[in-house]
C-alpha cells in the first residue's frame, strides 16, 4: 500500500535519529573548534631547544648593552637633572657643582647601596613564567625595553620635558607584553602594581607632594621669613636645629622605605624609630656646630670657610679676619666697583625689581647694552651674581667664579669670546655646554610671575642653603640606589638569560653592571643635564634656598609615605608637584607658570604610550623577523656559495 515504506528507504525513526544526530553535531561544533584551538595553543607552548643553553646570540648581548647605556644616560640627563634643578635655580649650587655632586652621590648610591637583585620584569606587569619556554625571547624583549625607554626619555629631554623614567620603563614593558600576548597579557587593574595604579599616580604624586611641601614652606614663611630682617635672622638660628631634625628624619625614613633596597622590608615601627633617632641626633649636632657657623660667618661676616664648621667653637672670634661689607651702589665713594660688588651682597627685604628684564644691565658674557639707568645696579639675591660671589655652602665647593654665557643666542661679543677659547675649552663647550651657560638665570618672559613672589632676607636664605644642599645630596644618593634599576634591571635580565639560558623571577645584578650604569648616568647629567635644569629652575616658579629645601623634603616625604602604603609614585612627579605647591604659597595664582606645567603634565601622560609603542613595534619586528639559515655564512665574514 501507499503506507508501506519501500525497501531501502529510511524509516521515520531513523530519520528522526539522523536529524537529532545532526543537530547535536552542529551544537557540538563550536566546542570542538574551541577544544582544538586550545589543543593547538597548548601544542604551541613547547619548550624551545635553546632553553637551558647559555651563551647564545652574542650579537643580542652587544645590542642590549648599547641600549642600556642609552637608558642610563637619559636617566642622568632627565631624572637626576630634575632632582638638582631646584638647587641650581635657587643659587645654592652652580650647574657645574650640581653635576659634580650628582656624579659622586649617584654613583655611590648605585654601587654601594643599589640592589644586588632586581625584578626580571620591572613592576611585574607581565608574567615572567610566560617566557619560561623561550628565555631568549624574554632577553630580546628586555633589550627592547631599554631601547624604547631610552629613546623616549632622550626625546623628552631634548624637548625639555621632565618625565618619569620609571613610567617610561613601565610603558616599554607594556609594549613587549602586548606585542607578545595581546592586551590580555598585561595587568591593567589597580591590584598588583597594574597600569591603572600607575595612571592614578599621575594625580596622586604631584597633588600629595604639593600639599606636603606647601605645609612645610608655610611653616618656614610664617615662623621665620615674614619677620623683619634682623628678627628673621635670629629666628632662623633658633629654628635651624628643628628643621635639621625634620630634614634628617625625613631623609632617614626615605632611605629606609624608598632609597636603600636592602632596608625596604624593615618593620615600619622600627624604621620610624630609627628615623626619629637620627633626626634628633642631627638636630643636636646642628645646635652645637651648625648654628655657630652661620652666626659668625653670615651674620657677623667672619671669614670662616665652611670646612671649619665642626671646630668653629675652637676658633677665636676675629682670628680669621672679616669680609668687608660692600658699599651701596649710590655711595659717591663707592663708584662702579662697589656697585659691581654689590650684585652679590646680601640685601634687605624689598619689592622685587629686575633691572635685567626691562632694562638689562651689563653682565659677564652677555651682549646686553646698558640702559639709561646706572650701569650696575643691585640685583635680587637669587640671581647668578650671588652664586659667583658667595664663598660658602654653594659656590664654595670649587671655584667662586662661573663662566656664564647668558641666554640661548650669542651676540657678536659672545661669538668673539668663543673664538678666544683654548682648544680644551672649545671641546668642553661642545661636550658639556651647560658649564658655559647661566643655568637657572631669570628670563624676561618670567618677570611678571617672579614679581608676584614673596622675598625673604638674603642672609636668611643663605642659612637655608645648608639644609637644601643636604637634602638634594641625599635625594641624589637615594635616587642612585633605587631608580637606577630602571636601566640595569632589563639589562640584568638579558645577562641572566645569556649566562644561564633560563628565566627566573629575580635577576642577579653583577657589580660591574651597576658601575656601567652609574658611569652612563654621570655622562648624561654632565652632557645633557642643562636641558632640564634650565627648563625648570626659575621657570616654573621663583626659587630660593628656603623654597628648594621645602620642595625636596615634601617630595621625599610623599614618596616615603606612598611607597609604604603601596601606592606607586614617581619622584619626578613629586618634585614638580611640590614646586607648584610652594609656588602657590606666594598667595597669587599667577606666581606659577601654568603653561609650562601643562606641557610637563602632557609629557607625563604621553610617556607610557610613547615608550610602549616604540618598544612594542621594535620587539614585534625583531621577534618575528626571518633568521638566516645556519651554514650560509651570515655573520661569519664569508660567503659559502
Amino acid at each position: 500500500s501507499r503506507d508501506e515504506i519501500p525497501w531501502g528507504s529510511p524509516s521515520p525513526n531513523h530519520l528522526s535519529n539522523m536529524v537529532s544526530s545532526r543537530s547535536v553535531s552542529r551544537g557540538a561544533l563550536p566546542y570542538a573548534v574551541m577544544a582544538s584551538t586550545l589543543a593547538c595553543g597548548t601544542a604551541i607552548m613547547v619548550e624551545s631547544p635553546e632553553n637551558g643553553i647559555p651563551g647564545l646570540y652574542t650579537g643580542m648581548i652587544v645590542w642590549a648593552f648599547a641600549w642600556a647605556f642609552l637608558d642610563a644616560f637619559t636617566i642622568g640627563a632627565n631624572d637626576v637633572a630634575n632632582a638638582f634643578a631646584n638647587s641650581v635655580g635657587a643659587g645654592t649650587v652652580t650647574h657645574f657643582q650640581a653635576c659634580c655632586l650628582a656624579c659622586v652621590f649617584e654613583l655611590i648610591g648605585v654601587v654601594a647601596l643599589g640592589s644586588a637583585v632586581t625584578d626580571t620584569i620591572r613592576k611585574k606587569m607581565v608574567k615572567v613564567d610566560w617566557f619560561e619556554q623561550d628565555p631568549y625571547v624574554l632577553a630580546l624583549g628586555m633589550s627592547c625595553v631599554n631601547l624604547g625607554s631610552g629613546l623616549w626619555v632622550f626625546a623628552a629631554t631634548m624637548l625639555t620635558m621632565p618625565v618619569s623614567t620609571t613610567h617610561a620603563v613601565v610603558g616599554a614593558v607594556l609594549g613587549v607584553g602586548i606585542a607578545a600576548w595581546g592586551p590580555g597579557g598585561v595587568n591593567w587593574g589597580w591590584e598588583g602594581s597594574g597600569f591603572a595604579s600607575v595612571a592614578g599616580s599621575w594625580v596622586i604624586s604631584p597633588v600629595g607632594a604639593g600639599c606636603v611641601a606647601a605645609l612645610i614652606y608655610l611653616s618656614v614663611k610664617y615662623l621665620v621669613l615674614s619677620f623683619d630682617p634682623e628678627v628673621a635672622q635670629q629666628r632662623t638660628l633658633r629654628f635651624l636645629p628643628v628643621y635639621s631634625f625634620l630634614t634628617f628624619g625625613i631623609i632617614a625614613g626615605f632611605m629606609f622605605v624608598k632609597g636603600i633596597p636592602a632596608l625596604k622590608k624593615l618593620d615600619i615601627g622600627v624604621a620610624l624609630g630609627i628615623a626619629v633617632a637620627i633626626g634628633v641626633f642631627f638636630g643636636i649636632l646642628a645646635q652645637l656646630f651648625v648654628v655657630p657657623w652661620p652666626r659668625r660667618s653670615i651674620l657677623d661676616n667672619e671669614n670662616i670657610p665652611f670646612w671649619y664648621i665642626f671646630n668653629i667653637n675652637c676658633i677665636p672670634v676675629g682670628s680669621k679676619g672679616y669680609t668687608e661689607e660692600p658699599k651701596k651702589a649710590n655711595d659717591p665713594e663707592g663708584g662702579q666697583v662697589q656697585a659691581m660688588q654689590m650684585m652679590g651682597a646680601p640685601q634687605q627685604q624689598q619689592p622685587v625689581m629686575y633691572d635685567m628684564y626691562g632694562q638689562p644691565t651689563q653682565m659677564m658674557g652677555s651682549s646686553a647694552q646698558p640702559s639709561a639707568q646706572p650701569m650696575m645696579m643691585p640685583q635680587p639675591m637669587m640671581q647668578q651674581p650671588m652664586r659667583m660671589n658667595y664663598p660658602v655652602m654653594g659656590a664654595g665647593f670649587g671655584s667662586s667664579e662661573v663662566v656664564a654665557v647668558s641666554g640661548a643666542a650669542m651676540g657678536a661679543e659672545a661669538e668673539a669670546e668663543e673664538g678666544k677659547k683654548s682648544g680644551m675649552d672649545s671641546w668642553m663647550a661642545k661636550v658639556a655646554p651647560g658649564f658655559y651657560m647661566d643655568i637657572g638665570a631669570h628670563r624676561a618672559e618670567d618677570a611678571a610671575m617672579h614679581a608676584l613672589s614673596f622675598e625673604g632676607d638674603s642672609k636668611v636664605e643663605r642659612m637655608f642653603m645648608i639644609l637644601q644642599l643636604t637634602s638634594c645630596c641625599f635625594f641624589s644618593l637615594a635616587h642612585g640606589a633605587n631608580d637606577m634599576a630602571n636601566a640595569v634591571g632589563p639589562l640584568a635580565s638579558v645577562w641572566m638569560v645569556y649566562s644561564t639560558g633560563t628565566v627566573a623571577t629575580k635577576a642577579e645584578v653583577p657589580i660591574w653592571i651597576l658601575i656601567y650604569g652609574g658611569i652612563a648616568l654621570d655622562i648624561g647629567i654632565i652632557t645633557m643635564g642643562h636641558h632640564i635644569m634650565s627648563a625648570l629652575g626659575n621657570r616654573l616658579t621663583l626659587q630660593s634656598p628656603s623654597r628648594g629645601f621645602c620642595i625636596e623634603l615634601g617630595g621625599m616625604l610623599t614618596v616615603m609615605v606612598a611607597s609604604k602604603l603601596g601606592i606607586p609614585v614617581s619622584t619626578t612627579h613629586c618634585l614638580t608637584g611640590a614646586t607648584t605647591g610652594v609656588g602657590l604659597c606666594n598667595g597669587n595664582f599667577n606666581a606659577v607658570n601654568w603653561r609650562l606645567l601643562g606641557i610637563i603634565a602632557f609629557g607625563w601622560i604621553l610617556t607610557c604610550p610613547a615608550a610602549g609603542i616604540v618598544t612594542g613595534l621594535v620587539f614585534w619586528g625583531l621577534a618575528s623577523a626571518p633568521s638566516p639559515t645556519p651554514g650560509n655564512g651570515f655573520f661569519e665574514g664569508e660567503y659559502h656559495g
